[in-house]
């Protein structure tokens, strides 16, 4: 009887996680671009990727891949100029690569395009057809991911009048270490976050000019935040194993 229990427990707990889900929030920041001259499209922004592939939904209705102008692909206007989208994904696409970007109306009006910074800051990978997506590695928790249009950082990052020059790091790809290399007094704090912005590691002290272990790091794309006083800077790293 005992063991029945046992089996039972298992099972419940086996069919619950077969059952489990995870939402991730989709946010972007959208104030530089409509300084630079752009307009919202009369179906405002949207998103757009292989969210059919993933088994995604929003609520309950099932998003349709690469199709911005779908309803379920429309985002909410959150004010202030920041736009949302909650998409969720069954247990099974955890660990699984999302491609997706953000997309003013429709297609021809989306991040991505000649001259986009996702391409070269770090957090874009092209198809081999000349579009530049971003990507998403699916978490295992709930998550919310914030960028400020055609760019890897937040637009609460870009904005900062105290912002320094960016960070230069390497080597980049890495492996095993990195070494910031910045002018400075050696006094600082950094934060390394995955692309959910979760952070990863945490580093403070001597850290500037010296090696930095990565080892721990599982291979990825990643951004490096470093503040130095009331001065920030940041950069993306890739990390290969």
């Amino acid at each position: 009887m005992k063991k029945l229990v046992l089996s039972a427990a298992f099972m419940a707990m086996a069919a619950f996680g077969a059952n489990a889900q995870v939402t991730v929030t989709y946010k972007v920041d959208v104030t530089n671009y409509l300084a630079s001259g752009a307009t919202a499209g009369a179906g405002g922004f949207r998103i757009g990727g292989n969210f059919a592939d993933q088994g995604a939904t929003v609520g309950t209705n099932p998003m349709v891949n690469w199709t911005p102008s779908n309803e379920f692909s429309a985002m909410a206007d959150q004010g202030n100029n920041i736009w949302s989208i909650a998409v969720t994904y069954p247990s099974a696409s955890v660990g699984q690569t999302q491609l997706y970007k953000f997309v003013n109306n429709d297609w021809g009006t989306n991040e991505g395009l000649t001259g986009s910074t996702i391409a070269t800051g770090g957090c874009g990978v092209d198809d081999g057809a000349g579009n530049i997506n971003r990507t998403l590695v699916i978490p295992n928790a709930d998550a919310t991911v914030e960028f400020c249009w055609d760019a890897c950082t937040s637009c609460a990052l870009s904005v900062k009048s105290s912002v320094i020059n960016k960070l230069s790091l390497s080597p980049n790809p890495a492996t095993s270490s990195i070494r910031l290399d910045l002018s400075g007094n050696g006094n600082a704090s950094a934060s390394i976050t995955d692309l959910t912005g979760r952070v990863v590691k945490n580093l403070s002290g001597s850290i500037l000019n010296s090696d930095i272990s990565i080892a721990d790091l599982n291979a990825g794309m990643y951004m490096v935040t470093l503040t130095e006083g009331s001065r920030v800077s940041q950069a993306s790293l890739v990390v290969t194993k």
